[in-house]
């Protein structure tokens, strides 16, 4: 049984365990530098069907020293001048975010500095997403959550208390649309590695709705995470062709098509799940006469005769008592004569017997 979590609202749009996956393409670093490459982008994400795109607001100097070693997928001998290459200015981020809203899609940004975050709230933004480095940074969750607009917390690398204090800070600076994203910050995720069961975790100890990172290699993971409570997928976006496979990260990411087919699966996936109330449904209902059994005769039966179990017979379809009903009719007397093959019915029976069977078949 999933637990109970809130909805929150993002431009608009409910998000939550009962409503549809929300789907956000990462932009992330997969522009190169280029505002035509970030533009085209947001493009090919309003043409999947997602709900929103993420930016990454990057300013190097203020995100690793000189010496940062770099991580494990990365290859450069500076970092500093490896984050400038993909550094835009705020005109560019007016337009990417003017080209997002033209196509109806929420913006979410994670800003990578405290100056980041006054810009992209001048610029109204739809909501903050803190990186997995980041979720100790208390004060950079608190800045952002003072703008009382959703902030969605990503989780890589942490444990669950740090998830929960993370929580408990942008609860606490003003934030009253907070979700949190399962990830692991490894790129690509080895299979084997996804602990995507931690989904299920994070609902139940956080109370927010809960989503997904996907750093895996492919979209493997979507139909699981919804079947754990997902409410949201986040997803790095390439073009399609060269100009995606040089994206710096093309190894985690989806095309406009694999996106899509998210979208879709994520939909299936939804409505195959259900309520969850274990009852006859709409779909299998016309089946139901045919394929239960009921009480026939198995040989003819003159009213007054009192019956014992090797007069019945149990056969399809259901247009008789119930065979469950059977014990309670032994001994019983007819009213009236019953063919053999005949379903045995209510009426079957005198009423003295008849008013003894009522309260068993309740």
């Amino acid at each position: 049984m999933q637990p109970e979590v809130p909805h929150i609202r993002i431009a608009g749009r409910e998000v939550g365990p009962e409503a549809p996956l929300f789907v956000i393409a990462e932009i992330g670093l997969n522009h190169g530098g280029s505002l035509h490459r970030a533009l085209a982008l947001v493009d090919a994400a309003a043409g999947a069907g997602v709900d929103a795109i993420k930016l990454q607001a990057i300013e190097a100097t203020q995100l690793v020293s000189p010496d940062c070693p770099a991580p494990l997928h990365v290859r450069a001998r500076s970092l500093a001048q490896f984050f400038q290459t993909f550094e835009l200015d705020r005109e560019a981020y007016a337009q990417i975010i003017a080209r997002a809203r033209a196509l109806d899609l929420a913006v979410l940004a994670t800003p990578l500095s405290l100056d980041m975050v006054a810009m992209l709230q001048d610029l109204d933004i739809d909501g903050f997403k803190i990186a997995s480095g980041d979720i100790t940074w208390s004060q950079l969750i608190a800045v952002c959550a003072d703008t009382e607009k959703p902030l969605v917390i990503s989780t890589g690398m942490s444990d669950l208390k740090e998830v929960s204090r993370a929580v408990s800070t942008a609860q606490a600076a003003g934030a009253r649309d907070v979700a949190v994203l399962h990830c692991v910050s490894a790129y690509p995720v080895p299979q084997g590695s996804e602990n995507l069961r931690a989904i299920a975790t994070l609902a139940s100890e956080c109370d927010v709705p809960v989503g997904l990172s996907d750093h895996s290699i492919d979209t493997f993971s979507v139909p699981i995470a919804v079947a754990l409570g997902a409410s949201l997928y986040e997803r790095h976006i390439v073009l399609h062709g060269e100009e995606g496979d040089d994206a710096i990260d093309r190894a985690v990411s989806s095309t406009p098509a694999e996106l899509a087919q998210v979208v879709r699966d994520a939909r299936r996936t939804r409505s195959a799940l259900g309520s969850g109330r274990k009852v006859c449904l709409d779909a299998e209902a016309g089946n139901r006469l045919a394929s239960r059994r009921s009480i026939f005769a198995a040989r003819h039966l003159a009213a007054g005769t009192r019956v014992s179990p090797k007069d019945f017979v149990m056969l399809r379809p259901a247009t008789g008592l119930a065979p469950s009903q059977m014990a309670s009719l032994v001994g019983r007397r007819l009213s009236r004569h019953i063919a053999a093959g005949q379903p045995v019915t209510e009426d079957s029976f005198a009423v003295e017997s008849y008013a003894r069977l009522v309260p068993r078949a309740v």
